[in-house]
């Protein structure tokens, strides 16, 4: 069964959360890592190891500099997801 994007968005928002103890529902969509959430670069390696983990994904290396947002991380979640069905 497929995944709603709000059920990805959710799982990241906890997994950003566990990692950063910023509270899961202070993170807005559209929040940037860096620039919003303050996170840095290698609190946003163990969140990107996490969320490949939980939805059983890889993510090439080169596609990571462009996941910025939440929104970006989900839409990458549900392009992988989708790829591993087919």
């Amino acid at each position: 069964m497929a995944m709603s994007a709000d059920e990805i968005r959710d799982r990241i928002k906890k997994s950003i959360a566990s990692v950063t103890y910023i509270d899961a529902e202070k993170i807005g969509d559209s929040a940037s890592y860096k620039d919003d959430l303050a996170i840095d670069s290698l609190s946003i390696l163990e969140i990107v190891v996490d969320v490949e983990y939980q939805f059983r994904i890889k993510v090439p290396e080169e596609e990571l500099s462009g996941i910025r947002t939440i929104s970006d991380t989900v839409n990458t979640v549900q392009k992988y997801l989708c790829a591993e069905v087919v």
